[in-house]
């Protein structure tokens, strides 16, 4: 009969990143690379993209700030697309539909990480959404109606 052991392994206490770490890859993203291409790097960062994930998910402040380099990369692809609209002249063809292609790309990613680039940018308005009813009285119009009202003549056929 096989009998199999059970092991567990203890989880270590060991954050998964430091601090210098996180500064690096958001430095990095912010200058344009990609996570994965960040990541890849085993030697000085041991584990994979989805468990970086995973940490993520547990440390909400470092989402934010991955977030964020994230939303400064983008706008650092889109100036260096622009760069290469300014001083560029490209005379291959293809080099020119590969770049228009790219271009419609970070543009699409900008529209949906960043309102910098969004055409559907939130509209703040102050609106005043309080009401104010009064009522205003005319003293010549007002009927008292404490009295027998059914012998009143009405101002039209006074004789």
């Amino acid at each position: 009969m096989n009998s199999s052991k059970i092991t567990t392994t203890k989880k270590s206490n060991q954050e998964l990143i430091t601090i210098d770490q996180a500064d690096t890859i958001c430095e990095q993203l912010a200058n344009g690379k990609t996570l994965t291409e960040i990541l890849e790097n085993q030697k000085v960062y041991p584990f994979s993209l989805m468990k970086f994930y995973g940490y993520l998910k547990k440390n909400p402040e470092l989402d934010i700030k991955i977030t964020e380099a994230r939303k400064i990369g983008v706008q650092t692809l889109i100036d260096k697309l622009l760069q290469v609209f300014q001083y560029q002249e490209i005379e291959n063809p293809n080099a020119i539909l590969w770049i228009r292609e790219k271009t419609k790309f970070i543009t699409f990613l900008a529209n949906k990480l960043t309102d910098l680039y969004s055409d559907n940018k939130p509209i703040k308005q102050n609106i005043d959404s309080k009401m104010t009813i009064s009522w205003e009285s005319d003293e010549d119009n007002i009927i008292d109606v404490s009295e027998d009202i059914t012998n009143i003549i009405p101002p039209d056929n006074k004789d």
